[in-house]
């Protein structure tokens, strides 16, 4: 999924600043030609985006779009927020740029939206950033939460792709719940790998972090305890892999459920945009 920019600078540099505590003015030196750097030199930053640290914060900068109103002559142009405009009810002429330029970048988010993909046996659910997936296996009843929030990983850049990708890989909540009422609750997170080659031993694209058990209808207190992946016997991790593989939480799923949060990001995005724009237009 293509994503163009509204995430300003800000977060690009600040990662930047992050790690100036060695070196200030070697720091200042970069951050700045960020902020100020020629239309012809363009070309190059662009390049320069596709790295580990890219965000949504760049695009901005790296978009040939000639419809950007946010950039002249490479350089940032900052508004004169003391001036006001009366025409359209919003409180200043700054306000009617930003409601403009979300315009545009609402119709180029949606232009890159990508649908939502289904999960065999999973019946699917969200209010917000959070999703939900469940399913009925022999009685028990199975269901994954995840929230979108803070997922997208720009580790996941290809630096010779034309449009730079962004996906979400969030954490994920694995429940089994008996007929009875106990429940095995599983926290699990992705580990980078991108699968299996053909030919090559099998290697799990996610991981088991924490689990716990609770009875009753409650849900987990403080009180309960919590059994670390990284302290547990290897026999019994691969059991608990094995178990929720049997439910059909394995790498195919993973797969379907990185795609499936990717899709959902992208539309809360979206809506974050146009409410942005809602309330500056009030």
């Amino acid at each position: 999924m293509a994503f163009s920019g509204s995430r300003l600078v800000a977060s690009a540099a600040a990662k930047l600043l992050g790690k100036s505590r060695q070196g200030f003015t070697a720091v200042t030196g970069v951050s700045r030609s960020l902020l100020t750097f020629s239309a012809a030199e363009g070309h190059s930053l662009r390049s320069a985006c596709f790295s580990r640290s890219f965000t949504r914060s760049m695009w901005v900068l790296c978009s040939k779009r000639p419809d950007t109103d946010l950039l002249s002559g490479g350089v940032v142009k900052l508004t004169d927020v003391n001036k006001t405009c009366s025409c359209c009810g919003l409180h200043t002429q700054g306000d009617k740029e930003l409601a403009n330029f979300l315009s545009k970048e609402i119709e180029t988010e949606k232009d890159n939206l990508q649908e939502a993909p289904k999960v065999k046996d999973f019946e699917i659910s969200s209010k917000g950033a959070e999703v939900t997936l469940t399913r009925n296996f022999d009685g028990e009843i199975v269901t994954i939460d995840f929230n979108v929030n803070l997922s997208v990983d720009d580790e996941s850049m290809d630096e010779e792709a034309e449009q730079p990708q962004m996906v979400s890989r969030p954490r994920f909540t694995v429940e089994l719940k008996k007929s009875g009422g106990s429940s095995l609750s599983l926290n699990c997170s992705f580990t980078g790998d991108e699968g299996t080659a053909e030919g090559e031993e099998e290697v799990d694209v996610f991981q088991i972090d924490e689990v716990t058990l609770h009875e009753g209808e409650g849900e987990w207190q403080e009180s309960s305890y919590i059994a670390g992946a990284d302290n547990m016997d290897g026999t019994l991790y691969d059991l608990l892999m094995t178990t929720l593989e049997e439910r059909g939480v394995d790498n195919e799923f993973a797969a379907k459920l990185v795609t499936l949060s990717t899709s959902h990001e992208h539309r809360q995005y979206i809506k974050f945009l146009e409410d942005l724009k809602s309330f500056v237009s009030k």
